[in-house]
């Protein structure tokens, strides 16, 4: 099988493809629609589909992070999504693929890790889930996050809403060339619905902690284009396109989260990083429900 052949299932409703190269999705299509809902990664505005952010979310202070007294390098969202997996099942109706640590790995994270992806759907469900596993002899730190791009049928960003479960205090944590500056900034106050504009992407991503919402939606207020993703259980969520970009929208549930400016401590003190003791394993799944 060819690195960039894609991999395909499908319920009568949707079919997915996805390729071994960071286990990334690259089409969502309704089949009794026609419809593609996933960005199909045009380089001149954003060249990914839905990577998978593995063994960091977000950006370094410097691309350095420091394990166990040692600095390693890593670019922003860490290295999973440019690297082959393994398929190791296929149905109808479910893949799944493994990453295993490597010489290439190890000379960037130094955890003996192997790490699971499952693509499955039900009728008009997507379900994705996340398996890692400490293969080592000692603590692992680690975020994963997931990062998927939705293509926006009319690209109108003030014909669409996010909305919410429950009601929110949906205070943004303000990002500075990547990095949380420490700063917030107030965009709704006891509201179920976010009302989305270019201009709210001027500062980068919208990140939110702690929602209390256990699912979003992407909506477009002139037709039935609805996204409903599942987020219970993932404690930050990132919101994001391009500046100035208005045909699609990324849904970003993460275990982790981007470094603040100045900070030098070791991964066990950053914020968001998830522990995995020796031979233990974690599992994060969430889901995405398709109208239109």
């Amino acid at each position: 099988m060819l690195k960039t052949e894609k991999i395909e299932i499908s319920s009568q409703e949707l079919k997915i493809a996805t390729t071994k190269i960071g286990a990334e999705l690259c089409s969502i299509y309704s089949i009794e629609n026609n419809f593609e809902f996933l960005w199909q990664a045009r380089p001149e505005l954003w060249a990914r589909h839905t990577p998978i952010l593995f063994p960091i979310v977000g950006k370094l202070v410097q691309n350095k992070i420091l394990f166990q007294n040692e600095i390693y390098s890593q670019s922003q969202h860490g290295f999973a999504r440019d690297l082959q997996f393994e398929l190791t099942e296929i149905y109808a109706d479910l893949l799944v693929f493994t990453l295993e640590a490597s010489e290439l790995t190890l000379s960037q994270y130094p955890y003996d890790f192997r790490l699971f992806v499952e693509y499955q759907i039900v009728k008009n469900l997507l379900i994705v889930s996340y398996k890692i596993i400490n293969q080592g002899k000692q603590e692992m730190y680690y975020s994963i996050g997931a990062h998927p791009g939705f293509a926006l049928p009319v690209p109108k960003l003030n014909e669409y809403i996010i909305e919410f479960e429950k009601k929110e205090v949906l205070e943004r944590h303000l990002l500075s060339d990547g990095l949380f500056s420490g700063d917030t900034e107030l965009i709704g106050s006891e509201v179920s619905s976010l009302h989305l504009n270019a201009d709210l992407f001027n500062k980068d991503a919208i990140v939110f902690k702690h929602l209390k919402s256990s699912w979003i939606k992407l909506k477009h207020i002139h037709s039935n284009y609805e996204v409903k993703m599942n987020i219970d259980g993932w404690p930050y969520l990132g919101i994001w396109t391009k500046a100035t970009c208005e045909e699609f929208i990324c849904l970003e549930p993460w275990q982790g989260l981007a470094d603040k400016i100045g900070f030098v401590g070791d991964a066990s003190q950053k914020e968001g990083m998830r522990t995995l003791m020796p031979q233990q394993e974690e599992i994060f799944t969430y889901s995405i429900e398709f109208n239109i």
